[in-house]
């Protein structure tokens, strides 16, 4: 695993004329993995109507330190997210296998902004738009929509599969939670539901602009 260190991430000093800004120094590493055939690489965007949506990993009530918390100024010093590094070595290893046997149409991580995130940038990205019930994603001790959709849980991703290929998709992720919720339409909707309904009904273009906003001065 070779960690490379930027040329700059100790010193982080910036002129502006007769003034410097400097900032404490920052150790920074990219860790680079191998991939032997990059031909198989998966993007994250959906890419085509039909598609199914999966969930992998487990959702849990872990909003501390979530975007959630810091966007609405709740207390996020609770339900801080934990890793379990057996469990979700074990669902990379079969997520992996599944990729390579050339199973998973898209694959994106919920980091960010958790599972409703996650769920709208795979939309938006590929353009076209996806109908889901979030309350089938697999959950350990979730009771609101807030952690449902908001937490930012350790080791979740969301993947799109071809129909004809959900049977072996879903044999190879046999032992990781997993759960089918939703599809990819071709109507440019992003329909979201929770666990008491239906949430939100929202063109993609809406939200790709609310996402980008974030990116303006």
């Amino acid at each position: 695993m070779p960690c490379i260190s930027g040329k700059d991430s100790m010193k982080n000093d910036y002129m502006i004329g007769e003034t410097k800004i400097s900032i404490p120094p920052t150790l920074l590493f990219t860790v680079v993995g191998k991939m032997n055939d990059a031909r198989k690489a998966v993007t994250m965007d959906v890419k085509a109507p039909g598609d199914l949506v999966y969930v992998l990993g487990a959702t849990r009530d872990e909003l501390g330190c979530s975007e959630f918390h810091r966007v609405f100024g709740a207390d996020s010093s609770a339900g801080v997210p934990r890793v379990d590094f057996e469990n979700n070595l074990a669902l990379y290893r079969r997520l992996v296998a599944a990729i390579d046997a050339g199973l998973v149409r898209s694959c994106h991580d919920c980091s960010d902004g958790g599972l409703a995130v996650a769920l709208a940038e795979t939309a938006f990205s590929g353009g076209l738009g996806m109908a889901v019930d979030a309350a089938l994603a697999p959950t350990v001790g979730v009771e609101t929509d807030e952690a449902l959709l908001f937490a930012e849980s350790a080791g979740r991703f969301v993947v799109t599969v071809e129909p004809d290929r959900a049977a072996a998709f879903e044999e190879c992720l046999t032992g990781s939670p997993i759960a089918k919720i939703g599809t990819v339409s071709n109507d440019k909707m992003f329909r979201l539901s929770g666990l008491n309904g239906p949430l939100c009904e929202v063109p993609i273009d809406e939200l790709k602009t609310a996402w980008k906003a974030t990116l303006d001065f």
